[in-house]
């Protein structure tokens, strides 16, 4: 597209610019498929068509700041995209071309987990102990600028990018926060998130023990795998698990698979289903890998937070071991990501399938109702809830516990009988 410019002082109508036939042929195969009841097919998409076109004559034409017509494609796919859902982006040649090559050098990066939302930048998830969360940094806060300048147009991924640099790199961040009257500042330095870190292990009272998911990467089935191993290992041994996949909004479809395979096995872990019926696939773990042959009793504490990774694995602990989901119901925010290159080297991820739980409950969207709500806190101030709760006095780790040791609720052991 570098050969693609527009000619300035020509009228709409008699536009015969090499840029614009590629404009013609995105927006009339974007519309044959958009197309509104009532209407044909080729009346919406010349509809389209004058519309797109006449916006583009009037920006390149009128706008305060001169644009290339690459600019201004590249900027109509990104809103395209943007506007599908958090999960799909554009990518221009040379953002492709890094995505491709990847990181040659373990990356710092912020350890936050963004979606937009009601057109603002939104943090779903601060990773326990990452820099973003050392900073202060909570579930919910809006990101409003970033080193001085004011978010706009950003999709998730361009967001993410932001927040990666060399290692005590410093970020300048001005967040909106609910029940804040002032935007507070904040600093974030980014930090290696390491390895082997994506797990923890806490024995709790009475023979049990609580594992902690801080996020999901390629290394998080092996570090579960190696917990639960440490577990098999303990005296006396362990009776019950509290799996906490709070505050947990990272991670791809394949590994929640693995690391669902640790915990269920050879069990199905998730489908996948798209527009058209035939592109539908099921998700198995593998039998070798189940650490506990009996499954023991399981509570799971989810959240807003709970997202991708780490809903998938909630849905298929509840379907398929009768683990009990404690919380808060989850973000719904569960896809197939598809890279799709385009013809001058950009490309689009988009999402092209949605997840089921194995017993067909869809998450996209809807996410995942817990059996037994969370206890609401104790009221505290803005400076405790910057700061981790411990284990043992986090409320809803002591329901689970409770739970564990002496059953459900009442009405929720009824509502399961009938």
């Amino acid at each position: 597209m570098k050969n693609l410019r527009l000619q300035p002082h020509r009228k709409p109508g008699r536009c015969c610019l090499p840029g614009f036939l590629l404009l013609i042929f995105l927006v009339l195969v974007l519309a044959a498929g958009l197309t509104r009841p009532g209407l044909s097919a080729q009346t919406q998409s010349y509809d389209s068509l004058r519309l797109f076109t006449e916006a583009l004559f009037e920006i390149s034409h009128k706008y305060v700041h001169p644009k290339t017509e690459e600019e201004m494609i590249y900027g109509s796919l990104r809103g395209m995209m943007n506007s599908l859902d958090p999960d799909s982006s554009f990518l221009t040649p040379q953002e492709y071309q890094d995505y491709q090559n990847g990181q040659k050098t373990p990356v710092a990066e912020a350890g936050l987990d963004l979606i937009i939302k009601d057109n603002l930048l939104t943090v779903v998830s601060a990773i326990d102990g990452g820099p973003a969360a050392k900073a202060g940094m909570l579930p919910g806060d809006h990101i409003i600028k970033i080193d001085g300048y004011l978010v706009r147009n950003l999709t998730t991924q361009e967001a993410a990018r932001r927040f990666k640099g060399a290692a005590s790199n410093s970020i300048k961040l001005q967040v909106i926060r609910n029940g804040q009257v002032k935007p507070l500042d904040l600093a974030v330095i980014l930090e290696p998130l390491g390895p082997g870190t994506t797990v923890t292990t806490q024995y709790l009272k009475d023979s049990l023990a609580y594992l902690r998911v801080r996020y999901f990467n390629d290394d998080t089935p092996r570090d579960l795998e190696k917990a639960l191993k440490s577990l098999k290992r303990h005296r006396p041994p362990v009776k019950g698990l509290v799996l906490d996949l709070r505050n947990n909004a990272r991670g791809t479809m394949e590994q929640a698979v693995r690391t669902g395979s640790v915990l269920l096995g050879e069990k199905e872990i998730v489908s996948a289903k798209g527009r058209a019926a035939k592109t539908a696939e099921t998700f198995q773990g593998k039998g070798r890998d189940l650490v506990f042959k009996t499954a023991l009793p399981m509570v799971v504490l989810v959240d807003q937070g709970t997202a991708r990774a780490a809903e998938i694995l909630a849905g298929a602990l509840r379907d398929q071991s009768q683990a009990t989901l404690l919380g808060a119901k989850t973000l719904g925010l569960c896809g197939l990501t598809k890279i799709l290159p385009l013809q001058d080297g950009s490309a689009l991820i988009m999402t092209v399938a949605q997840c089921y739980t194995p017993k067909g409950q869809k998450i996209q969207g809807k996410g995942l109702d817990p059996e037994i709500t969370g206890k609401a806190p104790a009221e505290q101030t803005e400076k405790k809830l910057s700061k981790p709760v411990a284990i043992e006095e986090d409320p809803w780790v002591l329901q689970a516990v409770d739970i564990l040791t002496i059953g459900k609720p009442p009405q929720v052991a009824k509502k399961e009988e009938g």
